[in-house]
């Protein structure tokens, strides 16, 4: 799997969010091309996580900020940019994974076909949680993508994805749950992490 950079602190402030987002609806390309600099490695890292794939993360990324510059009229700064933009980036790629209904073939996979636990010592604890993390399904990986790696705080979570707080602790729990049974099934112990 490629080794992306997931440093998720860099991100306009709230105050550079609104001004920037005002330049573009004025057709400011270097207001844009600002705004790029500082959140499109955010917005790769979190396509590139739910879709896994390369390819894919990049051709919805462009289209995201294709969005981005048609609609910057839209945003009413009732949340950072970089919520906003990310909500445009989930619901591009939503729409390209329904396109896509993947269906593995245990023959994929010669490590369960076989029956053999693969040895796990050789893997380090980076590319361990990134597999478990593909093996659970979309709506957790997402959860767990959005408060963990990218720092969002609950309501923020809550108003991208326009569901209630309480459904994102929800999800949270039970998605961390499944994680744990997931890296559980690789024969990964608590303590190994």
């Amino acid at each position: 799997m490629e080794n992306i950079d997931t440093d998720m602190s860099n991100g306009p402030s709230a105050g550079e969010d609104l001004d920037l987002l005002k330049r573009i609806s004025a057709g400011d390309e270097e207001a844009f091309r600002q705004l790029y600099d500082l959140t499109h490695q955010k917005v790769y890292v979190y396509l590139y996580r739910l879709v896994h794939g390369k390819q894919m993360a990049e051709d919805i990324m462009m289209e995201t900020y294709t969005e981005v510059w048609r609609c910057a009229k839209k945003f009413k700064g009732n949340s950072r940019a970089t919520t906003w933009i990310l909500g445009i980036a989930r619901n591009l790629a939503m729409n390209e994974l329904g396109k896509f209904k993947r269906h593995d073939n245990i023959d994929d996979f010669p490590n369960l076909s076989d029956g053999v636990i693969p040895d796990l010592e050789p893997m380090d604890r980076q590319r361990r949680l990134k597999e478990a993390m593909i093996k659970i399904p979309l709506k957790h990986r997402e959860i767990l993508d959005l408060v963990f790696f990218h720092e969002m705080t609950y309501p923020e979570v809550s108003q991208m994805l326009d569901i209630p707080v309480n459904t994102v602790k929800t999800r949270v729990f039970y998605a961390k749950e499944t994680l744990k049974n997931a890296l559980s099934g690789m024969g990964v112990k608590k303590n190994d992490l």
